[in-house]
């Protein structure tokens, strides 16, 4: 299943920070507002999937018109970001390497998640940035696609 969740974008002293107000203590970060957003996507779905690793209940998200505007924040957007919420999490058996396993203890640990946490916070970060990365590729296609146009044109 998916929800969308409200972040707000508001800039900071050395960025942008991401604020959820229906996802508790969950917060991002970006030196661009573009950045901020793109971070936001991984921390809300990290701040979910760990939510439901430990058997908590989601919280409602509002409708963003629910939502006041915070004057203590300088707002610089406002975004949908949806995120999936799954059922009851599966139990799978994996075999790392012994040195993987390390790498995923400390990145664990780093993030303040169980392994089952981490490695979700890095698959949905991989997809986020893969995302991301065919969204640009697009872009520079459509961009030499139009200049090509243009040289034809002016020939």
């Amino acid at each position: 299943m998916q929800q969308f969740y409200l972040a707000i974008i508001g800039k900071a002293r050395h960025g942008y920070g991401v604020v959820f107000p229906d996802l508790p203590g969950c917060t991002s970060f970006g030196m661009t507002v573009l950045e901020a957003a793109r971070n936001a996507h991984v921390a809300a779905q990290g701040h979910v999937a760990v939510t439901q690793e430990y058997g908590e209940k989601l919280p409602k998200a509002r409708s963003p018109e629910e939502i006041p505007y915070d004057p203590e924040i300088k707002e610089e957007a406002r975004l949908l970001i949806l995120v999936e919420t799954g059922e009851e999490p599966v139990r799978v058996n994996i075999s790392l390497p012994a040195s993987a396993l390390e790498a995923l203890d400390r990145t664990a640990r780093e993030l303040s998640l169980t392994r089952s946490g981490a490695i979700a916070h890095l698959a949905f970060a991989r997809e986020a940035s893969a995302k991301s990365a065919r969204s640009t590729r697009s872009g520079r296609a459509q961009n030499t696609n139009k200049r090509r146009q243009k040289l034809a044109k002016a020939k």
